[in-house]
């Protein structure tokens, strides 16, 4: 039975999991500063932190009492409450938790993996408040971990292709070729090999001569002396849509200065793409690279869409995702 000091203790314990900080109201006369927002993450977690520490001294001090089970799941929780909002210092608290429970001889494959999902889903949301450098370098330890850990889950595996996507060409090369060295996911090893393809080219000059979608010829070759942006895009990639308003408003302003646009698309059937040049009104050349042929996709490694790259005026290839930032590319490039 326990006493009344556990019961005011646990009924303490009780009310301050129960009860979430007050959320960030929005100010009537201005935005809130990002310094105020990661000090308001920062109180979230320390409170969090706090109650942790709470659960953790019930069950410590009360380890008969019926609620300590339910005390340590409390404990458990508010620790990645904590960490994911930001609370570095108590990651090896949180990591030696899991690997406290990972060792229990009842838990099967799922329920393991699930645990260090978690863990990493935890740890990586807490260093986004730090820096995207400080988040990328923890997802690339963590997926690393869950791929050697788990081999047969992909999830490992598709973290680090999505960090070798958008890593500068040596960095991708590097994650390529060592997502190539253990998955078996004949899809990624196939990007990989593109994404190995795309870096072994930047810098190098890029021959490209096919017929566009009107039937005309179109030879990178002949456009020596103006820089060339090569947009990659079908009608359903999710992202695809912003990608060609972006491109097309580049066109439309830089075209008159000497930017040459056109169009690579994947999509399965012509009249998808017909749509869409006639629905954003495109007036730069189009080439349908259907999935009966797949010439460029397979030529160039391309997976994912959309992407931009872009060629100097001397022919060279520069930049393979040039989608992040095309207009600061692309009076670069006029500048040279």
């Amino acid at each position: 039975m326990s006493t009344s000091h556990e019961a005011q203790a646990w009924n303490t314990l009780q009310h301050d999991y129960d009860t979430p900080p007050p959320p960030l109201k929005q100010l009537q006369d201005r935005m809130f500063t990002e310094k105020e927002i990661q000090d308001y993450y920062g109180c979230v977690a320390d409170r969090a932190g706090a109650v942790a520490d709470e659960a953790k001294d019930f069950y410590t001090h009360y380890p008969k009492n019926p609620n300590a089970a339910k005390a340590r799941k409390m404990y458990f929780e508010m620790l990645h409450t904590a960490v994911g909002y930001s609370s570095k210092k108590r990651i090896p608290e949180l990591e030696a938790a899991t690997a406290e429970r990972l060792q229990n001889p009842k838990l099967d494959d799922a329920e393991r993996f699930k645990l260090s999902m978690r863990l990493l889903r935890s740890t990586v949301s807490g260093r986004k408040y730090e820096s995207d450098d400080a988040m990328r370098a923890e997802l690339e330890k963590r997926a690393r971990q869950l791929a050697r850990e788990y081999p047969n889950h992909p999830d490992g595996y598709r973290y680090l292709m999505n960090l070798a996507r958008v890593a500068p060409p040596a960095k991708s090369t590097a994650l390529a070729r060592e997502i190539l060295a253990g998955c078996k996911d004949e899809k990624a090893r196939s990007e990989c090999r593109g994404l190995i393809t795309h870096a072994s080219s930047i810098g190098k000059p890029l021959e490209l001569a096919l017929t566009t979608s009107d039937g005309k010829a179109w030879d990178l070759g002949g456009l020596r002396g103006k820089p060339v942006l090569l947009l990659f895009w079908d009608s359903t990639s999710q992202f695809s849509s912003k990608a060609i308003y972006v491109v097309n408003n580049i066109y439309k302003t830089y075209h008159p200065k000497g930017l040459e646009v056109i169009g690579l698309n994947f999509d399965d059937a012509t009249a998808k793409a017909a749509s869409t040049v006639k629905e954003y009104d495109l007036k730069w050349p189009q080439y349908l690279d259907s999935k009966s042929a797949w010439k460029l996709r397979d030529r160039f490694g391309v997976e994912t869409l959309p992407l931009c790259w872009f060629i100097d005026k001397k022919g060279i290839l520069r930049d393979i995702h040039g989608e992040r930032e095309p207009i600061d590319i692309t009076e670069k490039l006029l500048a040279e």
